[in-house]
C-alpha cells in the first residue's frame, strides 16, 4: 500500500480529525498514519495543548481539510 501523497490525494478523503486524534478513513490513510505515528502519545498531547490555545488546526490546515 502506498503513502498519502498531498499532491495527488485529498486529505479529507483519507483522514478525519477527531479532536486531537487523526483518524484514518482509507487504507492509504491507515498506512500513512501508522508509519508516520500520527497519533503517538506526545503528538496527541501537543495537539491538545494547541487546541486549548486556539492554534490547532491552523487556518491554512482547515482549508486543506475542508477542500
Amino acid at each position: 500500500m502506498r503513502f498519502f501523497n498531498p499532491r495527488r490525494d485529498f486529505w479529507g478523503d483519507n483522514f478525519r480529525l477527531d479532536e486531537a486524534v487523526i483518524q484514518h478513513q482509507t487504507d492509504i490513510g491507515e498506512v500513512t498514519a501508522r508509519i508516520l505515528d500520527f497519533n503517538g502519545d506526545e503528538r496527541i498531547v501537543e495537539r491538545q495543548a494547541l487546541i486549548a490555545s486556539g492554534q490547532y488546526p491552523s487556518a491554512s490546515a482547515l482549508k486543506q481539510i475542508n477542500k
